[in-house]
C-alpha cells in the first residue's frame, strides 16, 4: 500500500474528472436541474480533509457523523473540515487544521497528496476544496466530542463496491426528495461529502494497480 499515495498523486496530475463527477451523485433530480454550479462573488471558503492510511490490507479514510444542530449540515455523516479562517495561509493548511481540530490526527504525519475539484453548496454558500492526504498507519484519533458524536473508519475497497449506492426518499427542509447516497454498514453518506467521495471513487477506477 506505501505506492499508494504516489499512484493517487500521478493520477491526480493527469487531469481530475471534475464538477460533472461529483454530480452523478447529487442528491436528487431537482437538486441537479436547480442548484447553481457556479459560486458567486460572496461564496465563502472551506476545506475538507480526505485522509487515506494503509489498514487491513486496504486504504481507509476517516468519516465523522456530527452533532444533530439546527445548521444546514447539522446530523449528517462528514469529511473533516471547515471554513477557511484568516490566519490559515492557504487553503490546504484550513483542511489539515480543522480535521486536527475534529479528529485529533497529527498535521505532522500528513503527507499532501493534492486537491480535488472545488465543489460549490448553494445552501450555505461554501465553495469547498477537498483536499487528500496520506499518512503511513492507521492515526491514533480523539475527536472533538462538542462536535463529532462519533469516527467512521471507511474501506475504499468497499465503497468502490456499486451495490452500496442507494436511494431513498428524504425529509429535507420540509420537502421529501428522493436522496442518493452511500450505504455504508448502515451509515448513510449522502449530499457534498458523497459527491466529492464519488470524484476520489472515479479516480481510483482508472486503473487497476491501487491495492
Amino acid at each position: 500500500m506505501k505506492n499508494f499515495a504516489d499512484l493517487l498523486r500521478n493520477e491526480i496530475e493527469k487531469g481530475l474528472p471534475g464538477t460533472e463527477s461529483q454530480w452523478q451523485m447529487a442528491s436528487s433530480d431537482r437538486m441537479v436541474r436547480n442548484f447553481p454550479r457556479v459560486p458567486g462573488n460572496d461564496a465563502r471558503e472551506a476545506a475538507v480533509l480526505i485522509l487515506l492510511y494503509p489498514d487491513k490490507g486496504s486504504v481507509f479514510t476517516v468519516l465523522m457523523q456530527r452533532h444533530d444542530y439546527m445548521g444546514v449540515h447539522g446530523g449528517q455523516i462528514s469529511l473533516p473540515g471547515g471554513k477557511r479562517e484568516q490566519s490559515d495561509e492557504n487553503i490546504i493548511q484550513t483542511a489539515i487544521r480543522e480535521a486536527n481540530e475534529e479528529t485529533g490526527v497529527n498535521p505532522s504525519l500528513i503527507s499532501v497528496i493534492g486537491t480535488l475539484t472545488p465543489l460549490f453548496i448553494p445552501v450555505s454558500n461554501m465553495i469547498v476544496t477537498p483536499v487528500a492526504g496520506w499518512i503511513n498507519e492507521k492515526p491514533v484519533f480523539n475527536h472533538q466530542v462538542e462536535e463529532v458524536v462519533f469516527l467512521i473508519d471507511v474501506d475504499l475497497k468497499k465503497l468502490l463496491d456499486p451495490s452500496i449506492v442507494k436511494t431513498k426518499p428524504f425529509e429535507i427542509r420540509g420537502e421529501f426528495l428522493n436522496i442518493k447516497y452511500f450505504d455504508y454498514d448502515g451509515n448513510i453518506i449522502w449530499g457534498a461529502t458523497a459527491m466529492i467521495l464519488h470524484e476520489l471513487l472515479t479516480i481510483l477506477r482508472r486503473r487497476q494497480d491501487f491495492f
